[in-house]
Parts: structure tokens; sequence; C-alpha cells
């Protein structure tokens, strides 16, 4: 089954050795995130569990365990496993979180595995030809470098990206961070004209097809505002003929970037503008 984060997919959740009162409310969650318009997740529960995208498991349950360890060693599938239990301490190799369960923790659990595993996969990158600073890594707890000595730039450098993709959002993010760039992020081009209300920015990364007012609109927006009309803006888009690129100049952008975008071109941007 497909991922759903950057696509109105649904992913099937089995769940595993719950009781009536922590079922219902998995499955009244679950059903919950169905109406979003990104898509959501299906609950099976029983037999069925056993053969979905994603397993949540109650580890205190010793039976739902031992289905869980043939899942993960199942080398013909790719079952991604929540582990909940009671006890503080529960060996186990796969995320582990403690009961009782939390609605809102558990969606945004579900999310946040969902968009690890795109990061990981080759088709969702955004970045080609990458360097050293490999923008598919996870390892966000990892020093970051300061640049403010080395080359000389200012602190306290922020950059906005507006783009309604999750994984082109977090890798972006992932990479300027690690430049030591503080990063708001946005998915929507009238979330993103709020931000720059409140926030100045030293460069903006925009998405042309955004949901609502397109990334060209915003633009324009950016360009006739004094306050904002020097923030270099950097369009990205998957399309690249020269008619897309005359609109991106007419609208005011400073630079044009084609998905997936070339690592070292994402470097230079950066190295252009000194943020």
């Amino acid at each position: 089954m497909g991922s759903f984060v950057d696509q109105a997919k649904t992913i099937s959740v089995g769940v595993l050795g719950f009781d009536a009162l922590e079922l219902r409310l998995i499955r009244n969650v679950l059903r919950i995130s169905s109406c979003r318009p990104q898509g959501g997740y299906e609950i099976y529960v029983g037999s069925s569990a056993v053969d979905c995208d994603i397993s949540i498991v109650n580890a205190d349950d010793v039976g739902a365990l031992a289905s869980s360890h043939s899942l993960s060693g199942n080398q013909g599938r790719n079952v991604q496993l929540m582990v909940y239990s009671s006890e503080p301490t529960h060996p186990t190799v796969n995320p582990y979180y403690l009961r009782p369960l939390s609605p809102v923790k558990l969606l945004k659990l579900l999310d946040q595995l969902v968009l690890d595993k795109q990061l990981k996969e080759p088709a969702n990158q955004i970045f080609s030809g990458k360097g050293i600073n490999d923008a598919s890594r996870t390892d966000i707890d990892c020093p970051l470098v300061d640049l403010t000595t080395t080359l000389g730039f200012p602190r306290n450098r922020r950059a906005l990206v507006v783009d309604d993709s999750p994984t082109v959002r977090k890798q972006l993010e992932l990479e300027l961070e690690a430049s030591n760039i503080h990063v708001d992020s946005a998915e929507t081009g009238e979330t993103g004209l709020n931000l720059m209300d409140k926030n100045y920015y030293d460069i903006i990364f925009l998405d042309v097809m955004l949901p609502g007012v397109d990334g060209y609109q915003v633009c324009k927006n950016i360009k006739k505002n004094p306050s904002l009309r020097q923030t270099p803006v950097v369009m990205l888009t998957s399309k690249s003929s020269p008619f897309d690129r005359v609109r991106g100049t007419l609208a005011g952008c400073d630079t044009y970037l084609t998905k997936p975008v070339d690592y070292q071109a994402f470097k230079q941007v950066l190295e252009k503008y000194e943020v």
C-alpha cells in the first residue's frame, strides 16, 4: 500500500493485543484521520491485523508480542511496528511507548513513522548529486558546524520553506539546519505570507504548485511588499520548461530550481545570497 503523507492514500494499521477501551480509542483516532485531505489510516484487528503497513502492538499481551516478532522476522514484508507497554522498561528494537495511549500523540507518532519511511525512499528525495551533507539523513541531533566564525555569516539566520510536501519541507529543514540556519515552514502560500508578516527571513524557498494561492502569486505579493522585496526568493518546481521559468522571472523570483534539485546548485544558492 502507498504512503499518504505526500499523496491522498490510506495506510493500513493492524492492532494487536489491546483491550476494548484502548481499541475503541485507536479506532476513533484513525477514523478522524480518514477525513484529512492528505489521506489517513484504516484499522484492522484479529487475523487481518497481520497483513498491514503498520502494526500497533501491546507488548504486555504475550500472544500479540509473539505475533509482532513473526512480523518483524518476515523478510518478505516491510511492516513497521509501534510497540506499547505499561512497563517503564521493555526490551525491544522497535519504537517503544508507554501506555495508556494518548489520542493526539498516537496520531502524531503514526504520521512521523510514515514520514520517516518516505524520507528514506529514493523516489521522494528532493536532492540529486548529494555531497557530504546528505539531505536524506535523519540524524537531526548531530552537532552543527558553527559557520558564523568560519565564513563570517551573521548569526540567527532564518529561512522559510513553503511547500505542501512534508518530505520536501523536512529534507530542506535538515539541510538548512545543518548550516545553522533556523527554519520555519508552511504548507500553503497563505500560511507562508502570514509568517512573513511576523518574521524576518534571509531567504525563502517557495514551491510553485501549492493548494490555494500558487507560488507565482505568493512571489508577486512578496516583491510588492517594500519590507520583503529584498528577500531572495528561490522557486522550487518539478517543471523545467522555458515558459515556467519566464513565469517565475515575471513573478520576481531571484532563482529557479527544478526538482530534483542538484545538491551543488542548492549550496551555490546559499553561498550566492550569503545565507
